[in-house]
This record gives C-alpha cells, structure tokens and sequence, in this order.
C-alpha cells in the first residue's frame, strides 16, 4: 500500500509541474502527434537549421569562382616637419590626405581547388539533410512507442476495472451466502481483502496511463493543458499477414537503399573523394588576375601656373685650346606670384593611377603540408568507406532482427491469447464452484489474479507485436500508421 501511495504522488508532483496553458479537449492521433513533432520539435528544428548553415557553405562555395571587389578610403592627419615642395627644406606644420583604392582579384587556375571545395559543399548540404531525416525518424519511433504504451496501459486499466467489478459482485454474493450462515467469515474476509486489492490494482493502473500520457505529453511538448491531452484509439488488427513480403525479391535492397544512415554514409564517402582531390590541388600551380586603381589628396600641396625662362652660363674649359668658355643653358622656374594650391577634386583627377596583372604561383616545397594532407584525406576516404560499409551491414542487420522480433512477438501473442482464454475459462469455472460452495475464496482469489496476469500479458504482447510490426513497416515503407 505505501508503495502505491508514493506512486501516486510522485505522479501528482509530475502534475504540478506541467505548464496550464489551455483548457479546450484535443484529441490527438499518432499522425497528429508526428505531424506537430515534425514542426515543433527541438532537436529536429536544431537539425534543420544545420541544414540550412550546410546550405549557406554552399552558396558562398558557388560564389568563390567570382572575383573579389574591395574599395579602401582614409584621411590621415601628418603633425611635425615636411618638405616643404618650393624651398625643399624642412619646415614645421601639419599635413592632411586622402587616399581611395578599388582592387579586384581573380583567381582562373588553381588545381580545382574551388571546384572541390563546391563539390564537397554539396555534399554536406546532403548528409545534413539524411542527418535531419535520420535524427527525425528516431524522434518519430520515439513517439509510436510511447502513443502505444498510452494504449497497453488504458487496457490494462480496463482489465484492472473489470476484475474490481467481478470481486464486487462477488463480495455481494459472498456477504449474502455469509449473513445466511453458509459461508464461513473467513471466505468473506477474503472476498473482502480481494475488492481491496482490485482496487489497488485500480489506481495503480490510473497512475500508469497518467504517466505514459505524461511521457508523450512531455515528448511533444505541447503548450495545451494536460489534463485536456487525449489520444485516439483505433481499431487494431492484427494477422500473421502483416510480415508478408518481408523476403520478396529487392524490398529489403530498395529498404536498405533507403535508409537515411545508409544515404549519409554514402555521402560521406563522395565528400571524402572530393576532400583526397582537394589536397592534391595543393601540388599545382595558381593562376590569378589582378586590377587595382587608386587615387590621393594631399591638403595644401602647391602648384604653379606660370614659369619664368632664365638664362644660366657654365664656365668650361675648351680641351683644344685650353681657354675658358661660358656655356649657356635655359631653365624654367616657378613664378612664385602665380602659385596656387590643389583643390581636392583636382588633385584627386590628376593623380589616378591603374594597375593590371597576372599572376602565377608554382608550389615547390612547403615543408610536406601538401603530401601530408594528401594522406590524411586518402586514409579519411578509407574510413568513410568502411563506415558505408558497416553502415549498410549494422542496418541490414537490424532490419532482419525487426522482422525475427517481430516474428516471436507474433508467436508470444498468439500463445499469451490462449493462455489468457485458457485462464478465463478456468476462473468462470472457478466462479462456479465458489457460488456452489466447492473452493473458498482464497482459492477463487487465485483464479483471478491468474487470469489478471494472464490477460495482461495479452495485452503487453499485443502491443509488442504492434509495435514490433510497425517498425518492421517503418524500415520498408518509412511511414508509422496506426
């Protein structure tokens, strides 16, 4: 009894704290519960949005083949002594320019490196998405499994119910043979006891679908109430039939095939193909194409618009004669009246300066990064290869062990049915002879929980084989129906 005490309250504690957020009753399926699982889940959003940064890594691989474009500007303020341009001497004071440089850089040739680089991308962007498909897939088992325990335990609690009733009914027969001395007071006190335990078996069922109910409340974290949180129950059938075909000719290849971890394992691969080639590349030469144009400012700087012609001699001796010439020679001089200073817009138009290139690159000798990046990636590809390997063994295997489990868990429930009808049967003629006086209490007792157990069983290998088929269905057909 304590342990049924503290098994209720620890399922009222977990009431406590979920969140009342709603009071409207929704019924929920197990197609609802993924769909809503598919959009609101954390793990699948966090995912998705791996994807989505795989895709980014793409497009910017895809955008790597176009040239690059920057523009660079800055002022600059010169304190202390500058040339002075006239006089050509040092002279106190300060100094302001401005610089502005567009450049582009183009690399045509590079050992296909940027190609490997694209290539790889899309690779990623492809085993994120089977990562998402694979990590999705596990959440929606998850899910089938704990909407299943929801329904073995709201039928074991139906069984529970249905004992509590017949040890009822029979405590009422029991009190009436007894008040009229034809039964014994300890056959009653039995019969009483019986009811008591029935009824423990009662709440303890309660707590069980609170607590599964709980379970997949909590999986789906859902923002209704809880205590409004139903699911639907339909109708199951099932036959032996729903393993036929199981072995037919390419299902399990095309599953297998299938499978996002097998997709994965297979990309993987790819983008290790691509990473072997992508080191190599490192052993070719680059070919790149460069442009730059720039122009400058400088605050203050001077210039003249007119020039005065002078006439200079030089004193030479004449080698022939031995006499001193004077030779005469023309220079152009700045007219210091006509001096006037650049303006920011001139300046800037005068001094534009343009560069075009080519440039090749030829790798020699790197201290061995290139080769030993080659091997890394060579022996990466080796391992990627393996794991596809196992990969596609560990799924073909775990495929074939759904399908035996599947196959016991349909004979544990045929075999669980006749024992349950067996055990029924059993306790009817158990009833029997109780009302007749044949067996006490005790021993109908007996009967009962036999059959309880019993029936539970049923119940649990039902559900076992149920879910054991769908995953079965799942591996084949990537859907989960109810």
């Amino acid at each position: 009894m304590r342990l049924q005490f503290s098994h209720f309250y620890l399922t009222l504690g977990l009431l406590l704290m979920v969140p009342k957020t709603s009071v409207a009753q929704e019924i929920w399926s197990l197609g609802a519960c993924i769909d809503y699982a598919k959009e609101h889940n954390l793990d699948i959003q966090k995912g998705r949005n791996g994807l989505l940064l795989a895709e980014v890594d793409e497009q910017q691989s895809e955008l790597a083949f176009l040239p690059s474009l920057n523009l660079n500007g800055g002022y600059y303020w010169n304190f202390g002594l500058t040339i002075d341009p006239i006089s050509n001497t040092r002279q106190p004071g300060s100094r302001q320019t401005l610089g502005t440089t567009a450049s582009s850089n183009w690399v045509l040739l590079n050992g296909g490196r940027n190609l490997y680089q694209l290539q790889q991308a899309r690779m990623n962007s492809m085993a994120s998405l089977y990562q998402l498909q694979e990590l999705s897939n596990n959440v929606f088992l998850n899910i089938a499994s704990a909407y299943l325990q929801i329904l073995v335990n709201e039928q074991l609690l139906e069984v529970a119910k249905g004992q509590l009733d017949a040890s009822t009914q029979s405590l009422k027969r029991t009190e009436i043979l007894f008040e009229n001395g034809a039964l014994s007071k300890d056959n009653y006190l039995q019969s009483v006891a019986q009811v008591s335990s029935d009824e423990g078996n009662v709440t303890s069922a309660q707590n069980s679908v609170v607590l599964s109910k709980l379970m997949l409340y909590q999986m789906l974290q859902l923002e209704v109430d809880f205590e409004s949180f139903a699911i639907v129950k339909p109708e199951v059938n099932l036959t032996a039939s729903a393993m036929k075909g199981y072995h037919s000719d390419g299902l399990v290849e095309d599953a297998v095939a299938k499978q996002p971890g097998v997709k994965l394992a297979d990309a993987n691969v790819e983008r290790a193909k691509y990473g072997v080639k992508l080191a190599q590349s490192g052993r070719y030469p680059s070919l790149s194409f460069s442009a730059q144009l720039n122009s400058n400012y400088v605050q203050g700087l001077p210039y003249f618009t007119e020039y005065i012609s002078l006439t200079t001699y030089t004193l030479i001796e004449n080698p022939l004669t031995g006499s001193i010439e004077q030779v005469p020679s023309t220079i152009n001089v700045p007219n210091t009246a006509s001096k006037e200073t650049y303006t920011i817009t001139n300046q800037l138009q005068d001094n534009w300066n343009q560069f075009l290139g080519v440039g090749v690159q030829i790798p020699l000798f790197n201290a061995g990064q290139t080769h030993s990046a080659v091997q890394r990636a060579k022996i990466q590809l080796e391992n990627a290869e393996l794991d596809a390997v196992q990969t596609e063994v560990n799924v073909r295997q775990t495929m074939e062990r759904a399908y035996l489990d599947a196959k016991g868990a349909l004979a544990l429930y045929e075999a669980s049915q006749a024992a349950a009808e067996a055990s029924k049967l059993a306790l009817d003629n158990a009833q029997l002879n109780f009302d007749t006086g044949v067996i006490s209490a005790f021993d109908l007792s007996l009967s009962k929980n036999q059959y309880l157990a019993a029936k539970s069983r049923e119940i649990q290998s039902k559900f076992d084989y149920l879910f054991k088929v769908k995953v079965l269905e799942f591996y084949l057909f990537n859907q989960i129906t109810l």
